[in-house]
């Protein structure tokens, strides 16, 4: 509710990872329609439970006769108008049926667990989705930090180098030099701050919230360190399939197939059931006593004296039924093995995800360590370089080359870092640990 008001009135407010990632599970719609659908699939479960119970129906009309008819209640013909009226309740109860009901209960609980799977399985997606656009809105605003000391530098170095015209010590072209760079920085500051607004616009669509100016994110401490991965990729693929959703939601669904197919083989074995009745009438034209001297016969006491009871018991035995029960066993013995194929077809595509996954994050923390390095060589250059020119012995053209693979050395060690660090996570998530920071 915090978060509803605090946007609907317009105020800032800086959001963690975690606030981002609860708004747009709450809201997401695919988790919400996912949720319905397995709501739908509790009420197919409560339903096949119900089934197993008697069914109770009761029943009562009422008419005229006119003219020549039978009596209902003495079966006799009269041929004078009366009014009639038919009481009943019955009930029915399936004893055997081949075990259908039993496994149609058992498939639609493992529909259910199923479902909730599947939940968990989209909710996954969207924070997959929400960790990949939080950690490019922490990636844009170092870029941005790079991009603005750039700028800060290149001002301090305009400053300088207009001293060092005016004393007759650099060219003036050095100058020009240096104003033309501090137009490109500061085209750069507002092209990486373009791309800052942009991507928060994509998190806040992905948290399903109206964008807003006012909206920002908080900058938490992050780990650049690149840890040694003491696990191979089997051993990380081996650990997700006993945490992740799809493949225990894949695994079920081959079960509720399973039970599909008994159900059809159930429809060979004969059906026993039990019926039971409870009826009465009420005719007008009957009356008590003799002919002579006829008594009125009340509607309640016809109803009580003419109260009947039955019993019954049935047995069908299917003999042919034009294929069907054949045709639903081939049915479901293709739903099986289609199935267990998808079942199949989800492990693979999650051992190659983590495999790619496994060697991207080796690359990536390679790459890390090879652009420290770099940054740190270039820097050594850079410090040169601007002494150098300081002091007018070296050109604008040569210390802006250097100065420009400074900046590129920085931002290409940000983003290896946030490379690193998005793959690690991966890993870790697929492992079943929670995405935190």
């Amino acid at each position: 509710m915090f978060v509803v008001s605090g946007m609907a009135n317009g105020q800032t407010k800086t959001w963690t990872f975690q606030q981002c990632l609860d708004t747009a599970l709450q809201r997401n719609i695919s988790v919400n329609v996912s949720r319905m659908s397995n709501e739908f699939n509790k009420v197919t479960l409560e339903q096949s439970k119900a089934n197993r119970i008697p069914s109770l129906s009761a029943n009562a009309s009422t008419g005229m006769s006119v003219g020549k008819s039978v009596n209902p209640t003495t079966n006799s013909f009269v041929t004078e108008s009366y009014y009639s009226a038919n009481l009943g309740v019955s009930s029915s109860y399936n004893l055997f049926n081949g075990l259908q009901n039993t496994n149609i209960i058992r498939q639609n609980r493992l529909n259910v667990q199923s479902g909730a799977l599947d939940i968990e399985k989209v909710k996954n997606d969207v924070t997959l989705n929400i960790t990949t656009a939080y950690l490019q809105v922490l990636l844009d605003y170092e870029i941005l930090g790079v991009a603005k000391a750039a700028v800060e530098s290149t001002k301090a170095q305009v400053e300088r180098t207009g001293k060092m015209v005016n004393a007759g010590k650099s060219p003036e072209g050095d100058l020009l030099q240096m104003k033309s760079q501090l137009a490109t920085d500061n085209l750069s500051v507002i092209t990486v701050q373009s791309s800052l607004d942009l991507d928060k616009v994509t998190l806040m669509q992905l948290m399903d919230i109206p964008v807003t100016d006012g909206f920002d994110v908080v900058i938490p401490a992050m780990d650049e360190s690149a840890e040694v991965i003491l696990q191979n990729n089997e051993q990380i693929f081996q650990k997700s399939l006993a945490v992740q959703p799809q493949i225990l939601s894949a695994s079920i669904k081959t079960n509720a197939s399973e039970m599909g197919l008994k159900i059809a083989q159930g429809a060979y074995w004969p059906r026993v059931s039990l019926g039971a009745n409870m009826n009465s009438n009420y005719a007008s034209t009957r009356k008590k006593g003799t002919s002579v001297n006829p008594e009125g016969y009340p509607f309640y006491q016809q109803i009580w004296d003419n109260l009947g009871q039955s019993l019954s018991m049935g047995i069908s035995i299917p003999i042919y039924s034009n294929r069907q029960v054949k045709s639903s066993i081939e049915k479901a013995r293709i739903s099986l093995i289609t199935t267990q194929l998808s079942e199949q077809n989800t492990k693979n595509v999650l051992r190659k995800t983590i495999e790619q996954s496994y060697v991207d994050m080796h690359s990536s923390m390679k790459s890390l360590e090879a652009t420290r390095q770099q940054l740190a060589a270039v820097e050594s250059v850079y410090k040169n370089a601007e002494s150098k020119f300081s002091v007018g012995v070296m050109s604008a053209i040569d210390f802006l080359l250097q100065k420009k693979a400074y900046t590129q050395s920085q931002s290409s060690v940000i983003q290896a870092k946030y490379s690193y660090i998005f793959r690690q996570k991966i890993l870790d998530f697929y492992q079943g640990k929670a995405i935190t920071f």
